[in-house]
């Protein structure tokens, strides 16, 4: 009997003696090349979905944070592991570091602006870089400094000033200014007008008296005396104000600062050798020499337009008269002899007359002599005190002081005839002590 038909035909196969013998041996290659290709597509596939670059991972990697240590992803993929593996290595850090941080080196430096911030669990300590706080050395040129001067006939140290004073307007006047004195606010200080009374400025004021005012020849300083550190010394400030220097440093009494006609020297009256006697100076106060060495004393310079000679009161007689003495040659010549005393000698611009005051006739007024003594004339003949003469610029007209009102004020008068004498200050304070200069 005959078995029965396969209904499934197509599953029949006809027996195959080289199959029966070599089936196990081909099925079990057949599996391990399929599971080698497996591994190694599995590789590639991972290499290719996790590389950090590879534009289809779908999962890129975080950013780092600041400081953190940067890592080389290395896969090495050995034939035919299944899995890759990575090896960190970290790149060193781009400074030495000095301090202690967990999320990275930290820098230590003295450097002002830092371009990295810490992170917030950063337990570093940084060491702040040093300030340095200099001490200035005293400048020449400023008061109120430490340096301390012996005061010689040939002291060269600059002593030390502070500028005290703001600027104030100066007007521009053809005729020039006038600076004084004035006690309007309680101690003197110095003022500057206008010839004719008007813009009236304060330019000094301190705790002290500042008084004997002397303008520059250019007009731009203006030299004065000051009692302010206890004893009276010479100071120059600028004409607005500002600026304000001490040129004199000495335990003596300074005074009558007047400068030279080319504004380098300042001719000064001091008692620090004892008794008052003649001494210039550079205008930075520098360079002090005397000029007059008399036992008795020499007072109230004034240079002559040429810069050639000074003259100045000398009480070396029974009364005091006016000199004049030879820069250089350092000769001297007496030129008055009126049995009064004679004072506060002021040269006139072109250098032909010598103003200053007498008391020849128990009074004092204004009288002018030549430079040779000749030619005596007074200019004043009034019942009050008329002193300290002071010429214009062009030489014909002399301000001076006068008490002729009750006080001290300020009159303006014709040089050669003592007419029209006008007060062109009436403050019922003391006006004293004119100069007449730029």
């Amino acid at each position: 009997m005959l078995p029965p038909k396969n209904p499934f035909p197509e599953d029949e196969f006809p027996p195959r003696a080289s199959l029966n013998r070599y089936g196990p041996i081909f099925i079990n290659v057949l599996t391990i090349g399929c599971l080698i290709a497996t591994a190694w597509i599995g590789g590639l596939f991972g290499l290719i979905m996790f590389s950090p670059n590879s534009v289809v991972n779908p999962f890129p990697p975080p950013p780092l944070p600041p400081l953190a240590v940067i890592a080389t992803l290395t896969s090495t993929v050995p034939f035919p592991t299944i899995a890759p593996t990575w090896t960190f290595t970290p790149e060193p850090p781009p400074a030495t570091a000095t301090d202690t941080a967990t999320s990275g080196p930290t820098v230590t430096g003295t450097a002002i602006v830092l371009t990295t911030q810490p992170t917030t669990t950063s337990t570093s300590t940084r060491t702040a870089a040093p300030i340095v706080t200099e001490t200035p050395l005293p400048s020449p040129t400023q008061l109120g400094g430490s340096v301390t001067a012996t005061a010689t006939a040939t002291a060269t140290t600059q002593p030390v000033g502070t500028p005290t004073n703001t600027a104030v307007p100066i007007s521009n006047s053809p005729t020039g200014h006038i600076v004084f004195a004035s006690t309007r606010n309680g101690d003197a200080d110095v003022f500057i007008v206008d010839p004719d009374g008007n813009n009236e400025q304060l330019i000094v004021s301190a705790s002290s008296n500042d008084d004997r005012p002397s303008l520059s020849p250019d007009g731009k300083k203006i030299a004065f005396v000051s009692d302010r550190n206890g004893n009276p010394e010479i100071y120059v400030v600028n004409v607005d104000g500002t600026g304000e220097v001490r040129l004199t440093l000495t335990s003596a009494i300074e005074g009558n600062p007047a400068w030279s006609p080319d504004g380098l020297k300042i001719a000064f009256d001091s008692n620090r050798g004892g008794n008052f006697d003649v001494y210039v100076m550079n205008a930075d106060g520098n360079g002090v020499i005397q000029l007059t060495t008399n036992a008795k004393d020499d007072r109230w310079p004034s240079w002559s337009p040429d810069g050639t000679k000074v003259a100045f009161q000398s009480s070396r007689n029974p009364t005091v008269d006016i000199y004049t003495i030879d820069v250089v040659a350092k000769t001297e010549t007496r030129l008055t002899d009126n049995g009064g005393n004679n004072q506060s000698p002021a040269w006139s611009p072109d250098g032909a007359r010598i103003a200053y005051q007498s008391d020849q006739d128990d009074n004092f007024e204004l009288y002018s002599i030549k430079p040779d003594g000749s030619d005596e004339t007074q200019l004043t003949n009034n019942p009050a005190a008329d002193t300290h003469p002071a010429w214009s610029l062009d030489g014909k007209k002399i301000a001076f002081q006068s008490d002729r009102k009750g006080n001290s004020d300020i009159f303006v008068m014709d040089a050669f005839t003592g007419a029209e004498a006008t007060g062109i200050l009436t403050d019922p304070a003391d006006d004293r002590q004119p100069f007449w200069g730029k």
